[in-house]
């Protein structure tokens, strides 16, 4: 889905979490395509996706490199931070969010945001969001995760605020939200096993709305499910991208 703001920009983004799955052939690859042509492939059909491999380990700049020669200007990645800040049992490292913001550096314009997951393990700390925020205010807009309930608290809010950062949308039942959590952009991750086709008319009419005034990122969760399903995973993903 492409819904350009009144400047003409594309302000709605679809994709997954990741792309080098040879069980999406046929599905999405054409038989026979080899795994180094999966990103390009991808990106002429989806406008981003959402990096896992960054949360497990900094990545060359050769690497880092190909991925943004394997896609179009308009195309935007979403980079997993590492676990080594999120997950860190005191404050989070700022020499290692460094190192992590400069690693994706080659992606340029390329790079829409960085998605902090904070474990469920560890309950709302403002602290601790702080830090992170601060950690990583050398990058791009921070995305932030959260699984424990005590953190859905306007406190949370306010910190995410002062910082620039967003809240992200993890939905994995019922219908869709009246609108998205405010911010500079607006980010949603689609968890459901499968979602009424009624619910992703519904979706698709709130994503194209909030992106009329800022950018929008929509994940589809693909893992275990099947990928030709137009309400879920791999397919949901293509029928919201189509608009």
């Amino acid at each position: 889905m492409e819904a350009p703001h009144p400047a003409g920009r594309v302000s709605v983004r679809v994709g997954t979490s990741g792309w080098a799955y040879p069980e999406w052939s046929p599905a999405l690859y054409p038989p026979g395509l080899a795994r180094g042509g999966f990103l390009r492939h991808y990106a002429t059909v989806f406008g981003t996706c959402e990096v896992n491999v960054t949360a497990h380990r900094l990545q060359s700049a050769a690497a880092v490199s190909a991925w943004a020669d394997a896609v179009g200007p308009g195309f935007r990645f979403v980079c997993k931070v590492h676990k080594g800040i999120t997950h860190a049992a005191g404050m989070p490292r700022t020499d290692l969010a460094a190192r992590f913001i400069a690693s994706l550096a080659p992606l340029g314009d390329g790079l829409a945001t960085v998605l902090a997951q904070i474990p469920e393990e560890r309950p709302r700390d403002d602290d601790f969001l702080g830090s992170l925020l601060d950690a990583l205010a050398g990058g791009p807009t921070v995305v932030v995760e959260t699984a424990d309930p005590s953190w859905r608290h306007p406190g949370v809010d306010a910190v995410l605020a002062a910082h620039g950062a967003v809240r992200c949308l993890n939905h994995a039942e019922g219908p869709p939200p009246a609108s998205l959590p405010a911010g500079p952009l607006a980010y949603v991750r689609m968890r459901a096993d499968h979602y009424p086709a009624a619910d992703v008319d519904r979706w698709q009419a709130l994503l194209t709305r909030e992106g009329e005034a800022r950018d929008v990122y929509a994940i589809c969760r693909h893992k275990d499910l099947p990928p030709d399903d137009p309400c879920a995973g791999l397919g949901l993903a293509r029928r919201l991208a189509s608009g």
